[in-house]
């Protein structure tokens, strides 16, 4: 074998072999925790950020699950400041069997200060309580993106007050039980059960009839201006990005990813500054930005002196 023979070969060698590397996943930093199907402790980690963050009402922990593709058997509970988001271009590719909910058992049911927490990019197909996913909160919480294969109620057998759901989809039904007041935008269900003070919904399909005042119903029957929010995904290599939906403007209805992954750009990330509460301040961050980087801010406060 001559060596320029053997050199092609080596080169062709290494073609193969980066193709199928997969790439180091970002610092995101201490309070985010990258998961897969192929871990052992997932509900163990689970379980041990939500018996610090449960009833951590006024704590200083922020906490964030990023889900990576595939399939997993878990019950995600979700307490306070913290974030779970699934790592697929469309939430079905992060399938959740079990559960992802806020319950409110540290107050006996009573949801009304289950505030600040948030979830998105995941399907779920409810195992418990009567195969039904809980999610009672009130305000300062978002689900965004989520494919819920069952039933969902918004209350947990007490009061509950608040919350917002965007471009997510539940096969079954909603009931919102005691929730005072609800925003839907973009969704569809089977039914919608429920309501009490103030029900908003807009561009959203299949909305529960009757509307205020004889009912609390607001309805408004397409989004006339969207852009949903941009999210975490990774693709096949492993590779890191943020993609940017499109700014729709024609009025909508509906979910933005039912022939999977939505339209947008993608951007990757590293094109970001990935900020970190335990080193980064106003100067680091401005910095960054005027030197063309995006900005994403993981879990925690920032102390910042300047805009």
């Amino acid at each position: 074998m001559t060596n320029e023979v053997f050199s092609r070969i080596a080169w062709l060698m290494v073609l193969l072999l980066s193709s199928f590397a997969i790439a180091a996943p970002p610092d995101f930093g201490p309070n985010v925790v990258v998961l897969d199907p192929s871990m052992t402790d997932l509900q163990a980690r689970i379980d041990a950020v939500y018996a610090k963050s449960e009833a951590n009402q006024f704590g200083s922990e922020r906490y964030a699950f990023l889900f990576k593709p595939g399939k997993y058997d878990l019950d995600v509970k979700v307490g306070f400041y913290t974030h779970v988001a699934g790592l697929g271009r469309s939430p079905d590719d992060v399938d959740i069997t079990g559960a992802v909910r806020a319950k409110a058992t540290w107050m006996k049911g009573n949801a009304t200060c289950n505030f600040w927490r948030s979830v998105e990019n995941f399907s779920v197909t409810p195992t418990l309580e009567n195969n039904t996913n809980v999610w009672a909160v009130s305000q300062g919480v978002a689900m965004r993106r989520a494919h819920i294969k069952g039933n969902i109620n918004l209350w947990d057998g007490g009061w509950s007050s608040g919350g917002f759901l965007a471009d997510s989809k539940i096969d079954g039904v909603i009931t919102s039980g005691s929730q005072q007041q609800w925003l839907s935008r973009n969704s569809e269900w089977t039914e919608w059960r429920g309501g009490n003070w103030n029900m908003v919904f807009v561009g959203v399909k299949n909305p529960p009839a009757g509307e205020f005042p004889e009912k609390p119903y607001t309805v408004i029957e397409k989004t006339p201006l969207i852009r949903e929010k941009p999210y975490l995904f990774i693709d096949e290599a492993g590779q890191y990005f943020v993609m940017v939906p499109e700014l729709r403007t024609e009025g909508t209805q509906g979910i933005t990813w039912a022939a999977g992954a939505n339209p947008g750009k993608a951007i990757s990330i590293d094109d970001f500054f990935i900020a970190r509460a335990d080193r980064d301040n106003a100067a680091t961050i401005n910095a960054a930005l005027e030197s063309g980087k995006h900005l994403l801010l993981t879990p925690g406060i920032y102390h910042l002196d300047s805009a």
